[in-house]
C-alpha cells in the first residue's frame, strides 16, 4: 500500500517539474542537488493533497515520508518531511531513531533543516536526553548530520531551552571547517542569544 502511494506522490511531483526554475534554484546550493523545480507553494499543494491519505495513520506516514527521503531528491524529500510536519502532535521520542536513519539521506541544507525543524527538534524537546544524540552527531564524516547536530536545537534555543546543551555542541562545532556547519553553528548561537544575550555573548570568551 505505501509502495503505490510513494508512487502517486512522486508522479504527481515529477508532472509539476519546471526544468527552469530545477536550473534557478540549484544556485542556492554549492553542492550538486537533484531538484525538479517545485516551488514551496507547488510542495505544499502537493502536500495538501496527499496528507488526507495518511491522516491518521502514523506508521503509514512514516513508511511514506522515509521512502520519499531516500530518494534524494529535494521535491520528494520536501514533501515527505511536510507530511510529517502535519503530524507533529502525534511524533513521541521513540520517533528519534527513525529520523536519525533519515539524516543519512540528506543532501542539502534545505532538506537537513526542515527535518531538524519541525521533526528532531520536536522528538528532543519531549525526551531532552536525545541532546546526547545530537552531541554524539557533531563526531560525524557526514556534514549534514554536523549541520543537523546543531540546527536541531534552534527552535528550543529560541524559547530559551538547553543553553548548556547549545553551548557544548557549539563548543565541539566551531572550529568545524564546513561552512554550512559553521553557519548552523552561528544560527543556534544568534536564536539562543534572543532569550540568553548575555551568556551568548560571553560564550566565545569562555
Amino acid at each position: 500500500m505505501s509502495e503505490d502511494l510513494v508512487a502517486e506522490i512522486k508522479a504527481k511531483i515529477s508532472s509539476k517539474a519546471d526544468p527552469e526554475a530545477a536550473a534557478k534554484y540549484k544556485r542556492y546550493f554549492r553542492e550538486p542537488i537533484e531538484c525538479l523545480g517545485l516551488s514551496s507553494s507547488g510542495i505544499d499543494e502537493v502536500t495538501r493533497m496527499f496528507y488526507p491519505r495518511v491522516k491518521g495513520n502514523l506508521k503509514l506516514a512514516l513508511e511514506v515520508a522515509g521512502a520519499l527521503v531516500r530518494t534524494r531528491v529535494l521535491d520528494n524529500a520536501s514533501v515527505g518531511i511536510r507530511l510529517m510536519r502535519r503530524m507533529k502532535r502525534r511524533l513521541t521520542p521513540e520517533l528519534f531513531d527513525v529520523f536519525d536513519g533519515w539524516v543519512d539521506h540528506l543532501t542539502n541544507w534545505a532538506n537537513t533543516d526542515g527535518l531538524r525543524t519541525w521533526l528532531i527538534s520536536e522528538t528532543v524537546r519531549l525526551d531532552p536526553s536525545h541532546a546526547e544524540r545530537l552531541l554524539e552527531w557533531t563526531g560525524s564524516e557526514n556534514r549534514w548530520r554536523r549541520r543537523a547536530a546543531a540546527v536541531s536545537l534552534v527552535p528550543i534555543a529560541r524559547k530559551g531551552g538547553m543553553l548548556g546543551e547549545a553551548f557544548a555542541i557549539a563548543d565541539r562545532l566551531m572550529t568545524n571547517g564546513e561552512d554550512m556547519v559553521q553557519k548552523g553553528v552561528g544560527l543556534l548561537l544568534k536564536e539562543a542569544s534572543k532569550e540568553h544575550p548575555a551568556e551568548v555573548r560571553s560564550y566565545p570568551l569562555r
